[in-house]
C-alpha cells in the first residue's frame, strides 16, 4: 500500500473541479480574520478545525460561508488562491480548474473585481513559479434568484477572458438548474 500511496503522490494529476473559497484552510481563515478585524465564532485554529467535522451538504456550506466573511480584499484572494496551488504542488497537480463565487462576496459589498483578480494573480504566479496552470470557472449561488445570476453575469463580462466556464453551486434543495435556464441561454 505505501508503494501505491507513494507513485500516486509522485504522478501529474489534474484537479478539474474545486471550489477556491471551500480550500480555505483553517489557520489561513484565523489569520485572515485579524488582518481584516472580522469577528468569526471561533476562539482558535482548532475550534475551526472541529467546525470542519461536517455531516450533510449544508453543514459544510455554514463553515464555508462563514469563512468566506474573512475574504475582503483582493490580497486575501490572492492568498486564499495561492496558499491553494502551493498544496496542489505538493501533490504534483500540474493542472487545476478552479471554481469560484463572486456572489458570496458582492452580496457582501465586495467588488467583483477584486475576487477575480486577487484569484486570477494567484494563477499567473503560479503558471511562472510552480509551473501549475489554471482555469477560472464562475458559479452562481442556487439559493440566489435569477436576477442576482444576471447581475453577476454582467460584471463577470469584462473579465471573460479569465474565466473559461460557468456553473450553478450551493444548496441544491428546491433550487433545480432549470432555475436558471434563461441566465445559460
Amino acid at each position: 500500500v505505501g508503494e501505491i500511496i507513494k507513485l500516486i503522490k509522485k504522478i501529474p494529476k489534474a484537479e478539474l473541479h474545486l471550489h477556491i473559497e471551500g480550500s480555505l484552510e483553517p489557520k489561513l481563515m484565523f489569520e485572515l480574520a485579524k488582518r481584516n478585524k472580522i469577528n468569526i465564532p471561533f476562539k482558535n485554529i482548532d475550534e475551526i478545525k472541529n467546525a470542519y467535522n461536517f455531516h450533510n451538504l449544508q453543514s459544510f456550506l455554514d463553515i464555508y460561508y462563514q469563512g468566506s466573511k474573512v475574504l475582503i480584499s483582493e490580497q486575501d484572494f490572492f492568498d486564499l488562491t495561492w496558499a491553494y496551488l502551493l498544496k496542489s504542488k505538493e501533490d504534483n497537480i500540474v493542472h487545476t480548474e478552479i471554481f469560484f463565487d463572486p456572489q458570496t462576496h458582492t452580496d457582501r459589498g465586495i467588488k467583483f473585481d477584486l475576487v477575480i483578480n486577487g484569484i486570477h494573480r494567484a494563477i499567473l504566479n503560479a503558471e511562472k513559479e510552480l509551473r501549475i496552470s489554471s482555469k477560472i470557472i464562475m458559479c452562481f449561488l442556487r439559493h440566489l434568484d435569477e436576477r442576482s445570476a444576471f447581475k453577476t453575469l454582467d460584471q463577470a463580462l469584462a473579465h471573460k477572458d479569465k474565466i473559461i466556464g460557468v456553473g450553478l453551486d450551493s444548496s441544491e434543495i428546491d433550487n433545480p438548474p432549470s432555475k436558471f435556464k434563461r441566465v445559460f441561454n
